[in-house]
């Protein structure tokens, strides 16, 4: 056996020299080397004579203070029977461990947390998420706080985390960010319908991402978070995720009318229907089987008095279309409908027109005033658009739209459905 381990083991034996062992242990790591004083304001008869019997006498310790320096005691073990152990040994051997200085641990964890991240990003290289990742890992922004703070309480949970959210993010992209309720976002992936609610850690984290993409900074309250939800397309509540119609008659599997919305119909007033009023119908129509669709509310309450002067069906989807549009969409075509649809001159705008003409046959959902000769028509926007969104337009796949996207593209310029309300109305009437 070493002299660093009999000495190590006739300290322990003896505990009158546990604490100052535990000093000293405290000195090495702070400093790195051995130096400094030891002082115990509190020490025992015992704990000075044990000093008092291990280092030479020319000093001599009694309560209750006992003060002396390291390198006293570093020349004690020379001195000793045990002279070619070093006091780092000695401690080594004590506490059955290795011993780092506080500056080298901070660096062996930052070392760690560095391959942690480079694990993350070759796991994730060419997905969706990697974007996020760079960014929290290089910015340390938003998001990176939460990340950090999880991997230093538990390293293996901050890893399930990341993935969870990262599956997530990558799950949105892949579906074309159909429509899908929060709940079943967090059962889809974890099993737990609660996982992504936006108090827990996981919920904050996929905020964070989907602010990445929003290109949104900070969320200030809940119509922040509210609006980040809608930039992915998720529900977090079915009765609150609704559509407004006009003129639209639903009716069930046995062709029965819905009696609800069949007053509203005669009325000519509109109604906001959610997911819930939808899911026991199979039909929908106007009285000529034609729907004019709108993404802005105030664009539908313009509408609204030139539609109820004909037997036409008008839609507002309030941005992204959701599952209730979904739906509604769906019973419309069901019902021999044609739906003329109508989205602003911004990537996601034509994003949603090109996922509804992808999703049924040719001819049964028509852009409406979507056109390059539209898009020339109106006055653009002075904020440029960012190219992460630019990008959105590469996957356009409609011929009805490619000339629209690729005029985006060029100008990087939005224009919006507001300003093409006069001509809107023309189209209405001359029906």
């Amino acid at each position: 056996m070493s002299d660093a381990k009999q000495l190590a083991a006739i300290l322990k034996a003896d505990k009158r020299f546990q604490r100052i062992i535990d000093l000293l242990l405290e000195k090495y790591e702070s400093y790195g080397e051995h130096k400094g004083k030891i002082t115990l304001k509190d020490a025992s008869t015992d704990e000075c004579e044990a000093l008092n019997s291990f280092i030479a006498p020319k000093n001599f310790y009694k309560p209750p203070v006992l003060s002396f320096r390291v390198q006293e005691f570093e020349a004690a073990i020379k001195d000793s029977r045990f002279s070619s152990a070093s006091l780092k040994a000695v401690l080594e051997a004590y506490y059955d461990k290795s011993l780092f200085t506080s500056v080298e641990k901070k660096q062996i964890r930052l070392t760690k947390y560095e391959a942690f991240e480079k694990q993350h990003l070759d796991k994730y290289k060419g997905k969706p998420c990697s974007e996020w990742l760079k960014h929290i890992f290089q910015k340390k922004c938003s998001g990176y706080a939460v990340v950090i703070n999880e991997y230093k309480t538990n390293c293996s949970g901050c890893e399930k985390l990341l993935e969870n959210v990262c599956l997530a993010v990558n799950a949105r992209f892949d579906s074309d960010f159909e429509p899908i309720q929060l709940a079943v976002l967090g059962a889809d992936i974890t099993g737990d319908s609660h996982y992504f609610d936006s108090d827990n850690t996981a919920g904050k984290l996929l905020l964070s991402a989907i602010a990445f993409y929003a290109e949104k900074e900070s969320i200030k309250n809940a119509a922040d978070r509210q609006s980040l939800y809608d930039f992915f397309n998720i529900e977090t509540n079915p009765i609150f995720a609704a559509a407004a119609v006009l003129q639209i008659r639903f009716f069930d599997e046995a062709g029965n009318e819905h009696p609800g919305f069949a007053k509203f119909a005669d009325m000519k007033e509109p109604a906001l229907i959610s997911d819930i009023n939808v899911r026991k119908m199979k039909r929908a129509e106007s009285a000529d089987k034609i729907i004019y669709a709108v993404e802005n509310p105030s664009v539908f309450s313009v509408l609204v008095n030139y539609i109820s002067e004909t037997d036409s069906g008008l839609i507002c989807t309030f941005g992204q279309i959701k599952t209730v549009g979904i739906r509604l969409t769906d019973m419309l075509i069901s019902g021999g409908c044609t739906i003329y649809y109508a989205g602003d001159f911004d990537p996601e705008g034509l994003q949603i027109a090109d996922k509804l003409l992808s999703r049924y046959p040719p001819g049964k959902v028509k852009p409406w005033r979507m056109s390059l000769k539209d898009y020339e028509s109106v006055q653009k926007n002075n904020d440029i658009i960012s190219q992460k969104r630019l990008n959105i337009l590469k996957k356009i796949h409609s011929e009805l739209l490619l000339e629209t996207a690729r005029s985006i593209e060029k100008e990087k310029r939005a224009a919006y459905q507001e300003l093409l309300i006069d001509n809107m109305i023309q189209d209405i009437l001359k029906n």
